[in-house]
C-alpha cells in the first residue's frame, strides 16, 4: 500500500506509474465505498490517496507526474519523473487485488438538505488578493454558520482563470457534480479542484464537532492572500 500526498505549497501532480494502474482504497484519509482503479490520479494541493500497487516484471518503472495546466491564468506543470520503482527477485504468484471495501456506504444523494449555499472563489486582476464571497479572510468574522447533524449543499463557483484547490476542515464532503456533470467519487473527500471559470456541487453532513473551523484554497499563496473563510458549526 502506498500513500500519495501532495504536501506542496502550490503544485498540482497528475501521478502515473508506467504500465500499472493505481487501486484506490481511500481518498483524503477516508476509505472508499469500493476499491476503484485509475491509470493516473490528480492531486491538487492538499489531496491524498491511499493506493494498492502490484509489483511488475523485473526491471525499472518510472513513477511520473504527467503534464497538467490549471487554466489560462494559472500554471503549467511539465512531465517529470518523481521516483523509480525497481522490481527484482524471484517471481511470485500475484495476490488477487480486493474489489470491495469494509467502509460503510456513505451516500448523501437522497439526504434531506437543510440549507443550500453559494461559495464563490475570486481574485483581483493582478493576482495579489484572493476572496471567498467577495471578502478576504478575517478570523474575527463568521462567514458561514451551519447546524450540527444537518446536511448542506454548496455550489462552489470559481470566477477566475485558474483552478483553486478547495479544502474544508473538520468534515469531509461528497462531490456531487463538476460543471453540471454528475460525479461518482466512491466516498468522501476534503479536497477538490474547482475548475477555472467553472463550478462543482458538494454535500456535507456536519457531525461530531461544534465550534469554529475554516474553509480555504489549499494553494498557500492564495490562502495567505485572503482566500479563506470561517465556518462555525452550532448545535
Amino acid at each position: 500500500m502506498w500513500r500519495l500526498a501532495n504536501v506542496s505549497a502550490n503544485i498540482y501532480y497528475k501521478v502515473h506509474l508506467q504500465g500499472q494502474r493505481f487501486h484506490v482504497i481511500a481518498h483524503d484519509g477516508t476509505p472508499g465505498d469500493r476499491i476503484w482503479a485509475g491509470d493516473s490520479l490528480l492531486l491538487a494541493a492538499g489531496a491524498r490517496f491511499d493506493v494498492l500497487v502490484q509489483g511488475g516484471p523485473a526491471g525499472r518503472t518510472q513513477l511520473q507526474t504527467l503534464p497538467y495546466t490549471t487554466g489560462p491564468g494559472g500554471n503549467s506543470f511539465p512531465q517529470a519523473t518523481l521516483a523509480t520503482l525497481v522490481s527484482e527477485g524471484g517471481s511470485a504468484s500475484p495476490a488477487p487485488l480486493p474489489t470491495s471495501s469494509f467502509a460503510p456506504d456513505v451516500d448523501l444523494n437522497h439526504a434531506p438538505i437543510a440549507v443550500r449555499r453559494s461559495v464563490v472563489f475570486s481574485e483581483n486582476k493582478d493576482g495579489t488578493k484572493y476572496y471567498i464571497n467577495g471578502k478576504q479572510f478575517d478570523p474575527n468574522r463568521v462567514d458561514i454558520r451551519a447546524k450540527l447533524n444537518t446536511v448542506e449543499e454548496w455550489t462552489v463557483r470559481n470566477v477566475s482563470d485558474e483552478e483553486h484547490s478547495f479544502h474544508v476542515h473538520t468534515n469531509h464532503f461528497q462531490l456531487m457534480s463538476i460543471n453540471g456533470r454528475p460525479h461518482h467519487g466512491h466516498g468522501l473527500q476534503d479536497v477538490a479542484s474547482v475548475p477555472a471559470n467553472g463550478q462543482f456541487v458538494i454535500r456535507m453532513k456536519f457531525k461530531n464537532y461544534t465550534g469554529k473551523t475554516v474553509l480555504h484554497c489549499h494553494i498557500l499563496n492564495h490562502e495567505d492572500a485572503g482566500m479563506m473563510a470561517v465556518l462555525e458549526i452550532v448545535k
